[in-house]
């Protein structure tokens, strides 16, 4: 009886019946042949490769465009079968973040418990780049110590954190009981003169996490205020008119300049209301 005749008498499709009454289609398909992969002469060279000492860290890729080299005509990813059969492909490559991706707020309770440094450009009026790095405290908002240069090395940034040692007039390590110094992830504060540098004056550095600025954020606000009340309200010619500039604007910043997080105090006062509680 016809498929048709079928689907007439049920009154039903004819597709459907013919899927009814046809033969079941596999399940699993048939495993294809790899005649290709299969030959006993690739697979001896691909493992003479492989086994190499040079050879040996070498993924697919690799072997294949040596075998092309050696005169076989294969695909890479006959290459690719025959090596994750044997065992011989490595894994992915995976580093593991050594910092995490966030590091908590700085909330410091007290003078020189927290400092945070970083670094900004601006142009003078040739289009001369200058950098100028800045260290703040944290409790007190005050800029402890900065530095204005044409270069951006280790060295300015040293420099910035010894004015501000200077400053406080520490000279040993014992002075510098739990201070941290915060930095990014720049060059300049990993950098090898840096880190020993902080080491033996006793400073403990802290860096901030990945693509996280606001780990960060109280030198950044400093930078801000710096460049929106001094460096984009002027034209500077020379290098020396800008460092004069700028120590200028850093004593006004230090002295005059009220900020709200202080309840409308400059950094000044603030610090000197906190020296006299702890003397009480």
């Amino acid at each position: 009886m016809s498929v048709r005749r079928l689907a007439c008498s049920f009154q039903l499709p004819a597709a459907r019946v013919g899927r009814w009454i046809g033969p079941r289609k596999q399940s699993k398909a048939p495993r294809r042949s790899c005649p290709v992969s299969g030959d006993s002469e690739l697979r001896q060279a691909v493992e003479q490769l492989c086994l190499e000492e040079r050879y040996q860290g070498y993924g697919y890729r690799r072997i294949w465009a040596l075998l092309r080299r050696r005169g076989w005509t294969v695909n890479r990813k006959t290459v690719f079968r025959i090596m994750r059969e044997k065992g011989w492909s490595r894994p992915k490559v995976w580093h593991r973040p050594y910092r995490p991706k966030r590091v908590e707020k700085m909330a410091p309770s007290r003078v020189d418990e927290s400092w945070q440094i970083d670094m900004t450009s601006f142009q003078l009026a040739d289009l001369t780049p200058l950098f100028l790095v800045v260290v703040t405290d944290c409790f007190t908002r005050e800029i402890v110590g900065w530095t204005l240069d044409r270069r951006c090395r280790a060295a300015e940034w040293v420099s910035a954190v010894r004015m501000a040692l200077e400053r406080r007039g520490w000279q040993q390590q014992g002075d510098l009981a739990n201070l941290v110094l915060r930095s990014d992830n720049g060059a300049q504060p990993c950098s090898k003169r840096f880190v020993e540098y902080l080491a033996s004056v006793g400073i403990r550095g802290q860096y901030t996490g990945y693509n996280a600025p606001d780990d960060n954020a109280f030198v950044e606000r400093v930078i801000r205020t710096i460049k929106e009340e001094e460096v984009w309200l002027n034209q500077y010619e020379s290098w020396a008119e800008a460092h004069q500039a700028i120590d200028a604007y850093v004593r006004f910043y230090n002295e005059e300049r009220i900020h709200s997080a202080l309840d409308y105090r400059t950094p000044m006062e603030f610090a000197q209301e906190q020296a006299s509680l702890k003397a009480a």
